[in-house]
Formats: structure tokens, sequence, C-alpha cells
């Protein structure tokens, strides 16, 4: 995985003009200091998407898309975050580091391009004067209309069948190479890789042609042949009908996973046009991450024999970190012997969505499946059940979604569920939250301190803000504020448009973005002030005193002063003597 410095990001995201980025793809119009347009990333009839220029971030106040101009390219444009930097050099004119530049960056693929669409194009015409492949297409059922849509085609029987319509000299030849069209044998000549095979051309997100499949008219062995890996094509980099889907998966935000290019095919042509396939391999963790920036809920079809669960069970494996607040990962197995294009062309496209509300809870199927290998009735075996089940569940990002799933856990093994407590810091913050606010407006005031921290995070006076009693507090959004201060004590250069670059892709994002966004939060006297931030820290400050001395107290109250250290004990007394139980100022 090519990875880049914080610092090369920071000065690309300095470089790039979030406006024109967007501007290119979606209209926008400017409305007081920001431009706004109806979101590209939900159907809305008035807009409610925003871009900052100021800030350099977007925000949707609809379905709360977010992020930055590669955060924008990777959600629109369904670009993996290399790509979306790449793209984003290219435009600046700003060269990638050395380090992260690998062959594949530094080769000239253009020929490669070049060469593939040339190829497709011949296979296209190939299919207009072959009957049998024709038929072979209309007993698939599919009409004109989408084999032109997905550019399908034949290749004919002969071995040099390209070389021949494109020419033999030496670079044509490296070119057929590269892009997987043929294959060397030792005397250095070449044949054709596809041959009396229907051809399904193979799109990235972007659009670029970068490998085929080919089927057997037949059904002889290999039934289906792919590109090999090479300079355009990575199998699990790829999702074959990605780029049809585009508008389908904007207007579901539902993305149907199947297992071959006929069932996407056939979906699309049913009108379930958010449907993609793996492309020649076993679902990736890749391709994943790609389905979930494509939509918040991703189903997976699979067929209900053991091959596909075992596919499903391989899925699942990858899912608990791609797992986070707002995202539905689903399992669905079809009923025996059929699969999505059969039970399309069959019964059409109403018996498959009829089947969508039985799918499973990616989460339940992988308990369900565990405990099939473990006899969870012997207690040696309940054990190993119960380990690899919490090391599951523990790599969940969404806390929520954990905290459920350990908790239907214990259930299941009969065990009372206790939530952990290692340190004195965990407890404060179990405690804090499970006593009410003292304060008819308590959470103003750390949403204050986290919206003057966003828009001057370089002001020295936040060094002041006793940071190591935020657990304390019981307003949630203390613990952002801490969170936040963690990302900002590992930067060097400190500003807003940096400090915003780097919550970029954190669960702090969407919260942070929607702040320094909403008109409707915006202090009384319209901008926010740096004056205002030694007042805010200063009270912040007083505020979390009182919640460290609120939490001793609970815990002298419920164990004793013995539960305090000496230090803590004499705070406590010294409070009481001064009578302690103020409250707090707002």
């Amino acid at each position: 995985m090519v990875k880049f410095s914080p610092a090369f990001i920071d000065a690309l995201l300095e470089r790039t003009d979030l406006i024109r980025l967007v501007e290119g793809r979606v209209p926008l119009k400017k409305k007081g200091k920001d431009f706004w347009a109806c979101c590209p990333f939900h159907q809305e009839k008035s807009p409610s998407f925003s871009v900052s220029p100021e800030k350099q971030i977007y925000y949707c106040f609809g379905c709360h898309a977010h992020g930055n101009a590669i955060g924008f390219l990777m959600a629109h444009d369904r670009l993996s975050f290399p790509e979306a930097v790449a793209l984003l050099a290219e435009d600046a004119g700003v060269a990638l580091p050395e380090e992260a530049v690998g062959q594949s960056v530094q080769e000239d693929l253009r020929p490669f391009r070049q060469i593939l669409d040339k190829a497709v194009s011949l296979y296209r015409d190939a299919l207009a004067k072959n009957p049998a492949a024709q038929q072979y297409w209309q007993s698939r059922g599919l009409h004109q209309e989408i084999i032109t849509r997905f550019e399908l085609g034949y290749a004919p029987p002969a071995a040099n069948f390209l070389s021949q319509q494109l020419g033999k000299d030496e670079n044509t030849r490296r070119a057929l190479i590269g892009a997987g069209l043929v294959s060397s044998r030792e005397d250095h000549s070449v044949y054709d890789r596809f041959r009396d095979r229907v051809i399904f051309p193979i799109r990235d997100g972007r659009g670029h042609l970068v490998g085929l499949g080919g089927r057997s008219l037949d059904g002889r062995e290999p039934k289906y042949l792919n590109s090999p890996e090479g300079p355009l094509y990575h199998k699990g980099q790829v999702l074959y009908g990605l780029h049809q889907a585009r508008d389908g998966l904007r207007r579901m935000n539902r993305a149907v996973l199947v297992e071959g290019y006929l069932d996407v095919i056939t979906l699309h042509q049913a009108g379930l046009d958010y449907a993609v396939a793996a492309s020649g391999t076993a679902l990736g963790e890749s391709q994943l991450q790609m389905l979930f920036r494509a939509a918040a809920e991703i189903l997976l079809c699979f067929d209900g024999d053991t091959a596909g669960r075992k596919a499903a069970w391989r899925a699942v494996q990858m899912a608990p970190e791609l797992l986070r607040e707002g995202r539905l990962l689903r399992v669905l197995f079809l009923p025996d012997g059929q699969d999505p294009d059969s039970l399309v062309r069959e019964q059409g496209a109403a018996a498959l969505e009829a089947l969508f509300p039985t799918a499973r809870p990616a989460i339940d199927f992988f308990l369900d499946e565990l405990q099939r290998r473990h006899n969870i009735a012997a207690e040696d075996e309940k054990a190993q059940f119960l380990r690899e089940a919490r090391e599951f569940l523990q790599r969940i990002n969404d806390a929520t979604l954990r905290e459920v799933y350990l908790h239907k856990l214990q259930e299941l093994c009969g065990l009372a569920f206790a939530i952990p407590s290692k340190t004195r810091r965990r407890d404060a913050r179990v405690t804090a939250s499970a006593q009410p606010s003292r304060s008819k407006d308590g959470p103003s005031l750390f949403k204050n301190a986290m919206r003057l921290l966003l828009n001057h995070p370089d002001d020295p006076v936040w060094q002041q803000l006793e940071k190591d009693l935020l657990p304390f507090a019981s307003d949630p959004i203390a613990k952002k504020l801490d969170a936040t201060l963690d990302i900002l004590a590992n930067m060097t250069h400190l500003s807003s448009h940096e400090l915003l670059a780097r919550l970029a892709g954190t669960d702090l994002a969407e919260f942070c973005y929607a702040l320094v966004m909403s008109e409707a939060d915006e202090s009384q006297g319209g901008a926010l002030l740096r004056n205002e931030i030694p007042e805010c820290v200063h009270r912040v400050n007083r505020r979390l005193s009182a919640a460290r001395l609120e939490y001793m107290g609970h815990t002298a109250d419920r164990s004793g002063l013995g539960a305090l250290t000496e230090q803590e004990r004499t705070e406590i007394v010294l409070s009481t003597r001064r009578g302690r139980h103020k409250r707090p100022e707002s």
C-alpha cells in the first residue's frame, strides 16, 4: 500500500482549490461565504451540500457526507486513497515523493490503455459478425441496449487475431503483452490470450479500461478467463460494474455484491443498477473498502451452497474495522440451485428484492458460523468460542455496535456482562456519564471550546487547558475535545486548515466538519474571535475541576476515603470545608 507523509498531504491540500475541483463535477452557487449545491451523494430537491473555500472542506446537512479534496475524489470518482492523491498531485503540478512512487506509477500506461481500447472495439465488431456469439448473449436474455452499455464482445478463435488487426511491430507487441492481451512462447512469438470466448470489458471506478474477462462458448475449461495481473489490471482492486453502477449507488446508497459478471449485467438490465462483482477473485479488503466508499449499506449476495457460505465467511472476516457508524453490512443467501442471474431471469427483479429484508447482519452470521464450529455446551470449547468471538468483536470500529454485540455474546454464553475498568480515567468516564449535568447550558461550553479550537488551533492559550481532567466531564463533547487535542499535539504546523485535514477520515470528522460549516452554530457576534479563547479555557478548567471533585466525592461515598489517594483525600476535605457542592460555572 502506497503511503504518504502527513506533511506531503498537508502541502498537497494547501495547493488544491476545492471549489474548482468540486465545480468541475457539481454545479455550485455562492451563498454567503460558502458555495452550495444539491448533494451529489444522495437525491434531494433543495441544496444542502456546502463547500467552504476558507476551510477547504465540504459537508452535506442532508446525508452528512463530508471531507476534503481527497475524500471528495474518493467518494465521487470512486478512487482509492493513492489514486486520489496522485490525481490531485498531477492537477497541482506536485511531484509524488520518490519513496511513494512505485514502478506502476512511474511506468507510462498510455500505450497499454490505448491498445486495450482498440482490442475492445475489435471484439465488439467481431460480435456483430458472429451469429454463435450473438446467440449466446440472447440465450442469457440480454437486450442490445445492455450489451452496448457493458461493451460486450467476442474474441474469434484465431490465435493471432489481434496481431493481424493491430500490427506486429515491436512497440505493438510490447503493448499487447503489457495490456495482458497476448501471451508469449519460448521462441518469443505471441498468441491471443482470449480465443473463441465472449468478452466482458472491465473498467475501474474512474471508467478506465483495465482488463478483460472471457467465457468459453461451449463451457470448456477454464470456463472463465481473466486478464493476468499487470500494470493495468490488479484483480484485488477492481469491482466489475462499479463504473456502470455509479448512478444507482448514489441513488440507493446501497450496493449489492454478487459473484459473477453475468449476475451484474442481468441485475442492471432488470433495473437493479447498483450491483457489482469481485473481478476474477474472492472479495478482498480493498474491494470492500471501495464498496463502503460508494454506499453506506452493502449486501453480500451469495449462493446458498457450501462454496457460498465459505465465500461469505471470508468476506465477513475483513469487516470489523470497516464497520463505522452509519454503515451496514449484511449477508444474503439465495435459495438452493439459484443465483442472481437465474432468479431474476425466471422470476423477475421483484423476486430478488423481496429477499433483501431477509439478509442477516454480517456479525450475526459470523457468530452463528463460529458457534457451529464449537460445542459451547462443553466449557472448554465455550471458552475457545468466547475468545475468538471477543477478538473479532473488539475489532469493530463502531463503538455502539461493538457494545451491543459484546452484550449479546455474554448473554449467549450465560455470563454476566461487565464493562472493563482498567484505569481511573476509564472509570471516571463511566461514573461521570451516569451523572446528570448540573448546568442547563452545560454542553454549550465544550461545544464553544471545540469551535474555537477548530478555528484557532495555533493559539498558545490551549496549552493551559487541563487536558488530563477532560475524562471527568459528563459532556460527550469533552471526549471529542480530548481526542482533537491529541491530534493537535502531534502536528508541527498549527492551522485550522491542516487540523481539519488531519481530522479527515477519523471518527471526529463528521462532527467537526458540521460544527465549522453550520451557520446555526455561529456565536452571537458572528465570527469566532480569538480573544474569546482565554475566557473559554478558564471556564472549561473550572468546570473540569468541579467535575473531578464531584467524581472523588462519589468515589468516597461509595467506597470510603480509603479508595482515594492521600492528595485526593486532602482535596476533598478542603473542598468540603469550603462547601464544594456549588453549582459549576456555565
